[in-house]
C-alpha cells in the first residue's frame, strides 16, 4: 500500500486522542475531515491522491471498473452547511481502527499529546494511505490515516472560544455573593 502525505488542508472535525464511532452503532475509530482549497486541489500531492485511489480501484476491482460505480473519498464540501465547508472546496475523512491512534506532531516534529492542541480551523497536512473495500454490497475507496502534522495556527472553525475569552477578569476587591 502506497503512503502519501496530502498537500495543506483545514482540519475539520479532529477525532485523534479518543475514538468515536464514525456513525451510530459503528466501531470507534480515529478521524478527521481535511479541506482542500481549490489552489491545494492543483498541488501535485492533490494529483497524486487522485491517481493513488484510481490505481488502487483498479487493482481491488479490476481494470475496466466503472470509476463512477465506486464511492470515492473525495467529497464536494460545497454540499454541506458546516463551517468551513464552501463551494469550490473538496474534503476526504481519512480514520484508523481504535487500535491504531495517528501520530500527531507539530511544525517541528514534535509530539502532539494535548488534545486540547488541535482543532478544526488549524492548516494540517496528513499522512494517507488509500484501501479499496467492500461492504453491504457496495464498494469503493477511501484513506487511512497514518498520522497528521499541525503546520499552522488557523481561525477556530468549530464556534468555541478559549476560556480566558469566555470570562471577564474578577477583580480582588470584587465582593462574591457567597
Amino acid at each position: 500500500m502506497t503512503q502519501m502525505n496530502t498537500p495543506y488542508a483545514m482540519l475539520s472535525f479532529p477525532q485523534l486522542f479518543a475514538p468515536r464511532p464514525r456513525a451510530e452503532g459503528g466501531e470507534p475509530c480515529f478521524s478527521c475531515s481535511l479541506l482542500f482549497s481549490p489552489e491545494q486541489q492543483k498541488s501535485k500531492e492533490f494529483k497524486a491522491m487522485q491517481t493513488a485511489v484510481v490505481d488502487v480501484a483498479k487493482e481491488k476491482f479490476g481494470r475496466n471498473v466503472p470509476m463512477q460505480s465506486l464511492i470515492l473519498p473525495f467529497r464536494d464540501a460545497g454540499e454541506k452547511e458546516y463551517a468551513g465547508y464552501e463551494k469550490g472546496v473538496v474534503y476526504i475523512t481519512p480514520w484508523c481502527g481504535r487500535d491504531r491512534p495517528p501520530g500527531v506532531v507539530d511544525q517541528r516534529l514534535q509530539q502532539v499529546f494535548e488534545p486540547s492542541r488541535v482543532y478544526a480551523g488549524q492548516i494540517v497536512r496528513a499522512n494517507v494511505t488509500p484501501f479499496a473495500w467492500t461492504k453491504s454490497g457496495k464498494r469503493g475507496v477511501s484513506f487511512g490515516l497514518n498520522h497528521l502534522q499541525i503546520v499552522k495556527d488557523g481561525t477556530r472553525i468549530d464556534g468555541r472560544i478559549s476560556a480566558d475569552k469566555a470570562f471577564d477578569a474578577i477583580e480582588e476587591s470584587e465582593e462574591i455573593p457567597f
